[in-house]
């Protein structure tokens, strides 16, 4: 079958009408199908369940943070791109204000609600990563992968009370931790440069034959297992 865009329009904005006026909690979908004059089994196949209708409204989201991206500002400095893309998306977020505040707030209640609601923060993520051009990859990029979803995350919060029309609190807030960040990105990269060159030392020394023979008498141990301090020897990675 292939997809109604008008009937997908349609029952969405039945579902945020719906979470606005009687919550989250006892959503039916059935009930949003029928308060639209269609058949369960067709809204059906366009929702399969309400956790679709959330999935439909980070989709949206994220379309427009995408469409309104300025892909002028791509020889800018990363922290620059990333502020932008993230903005972008809190610009976008204001058309569906209030239907993300009551999901935020029914998602303290409803665990299966939170966990989908992060999973979907996760893939924007990338997203943003992707849209601002920053690599993933090794372990500097697992590290901005995670900076820029705490980065978002703390501004989000901040914005669920930023009422300004130019969202200035959410852009200070958004401007301080990036720029925490990243500080903490040039450490860990100058950590990840160091860590090949130390892991060499970290091999064990072959074992002469007669400290073979003394570990064997001594069922295994040997003072050297536990380092020059009488503490133990660090684990292997």
């Amino acid at each position: 079958m292939h997809s109604n865009t008008e009937l997908r329009n349609q029952l969405f904005e039945q579902f945020s009408q719906t979470v606005l006026e009687s919550g989250w909690r006892d959503l039916s979908c059935a009930d949003i199908a029928t308060r639209c004059g269609v058949e369960v089994k067709i809204a059906f196949v366009e929702y399969s369940n309400r956790y679709a209708y959330v999935t439909e409204l980070v989709r949206r989201i994220d379309y427009a943070m995408l469409d309104a991206y300025d892909k002028e500002i791509a020889d800018e400095p990363a922290r620059e791109r990333l502020f932008d893309a993230i903005m972008s998306r809190f610009e976008a977020m204001q058309t569906y204000r209030d239907l993300v505040i009551a999901l935020t707030k029914a998602a303290r209640c409803d665990p299966m609600l939170s966990l989908h609601l992060m999973a979907l923060s996760r893939l924007t993520a990338d997203w943003i990563m992707d849209v601002s051009h920053i690599s993933p990859s090794g372990l500097g990029g697992q590290i901005r992968s995670k900076g820029a979803l705490v980065a978002y995350a703390r501004a989000f919060n901040v914005w669920l009370g930023d009422e300004s029309e130019d969202l200035s609190k959410t852009m200070a807030c958004l401007d301080k931790t990036l720029k925490s960040g990243e500080k903490a990105l040039r450490r860990a990269e100058k950590l990840a440069r160091v860590v090949p060159i130390m892991r060499p030392r970290c091999r064990p020394k072959r074992k002469s034959k007669g400290a073979e023979a003394a570990e064997t008498s001594t069922g295994g141990y040997s003072e050297a297992s536990f380092g020059d301090e009488g503490g133990m020897a660090p684990m292997p990675s």
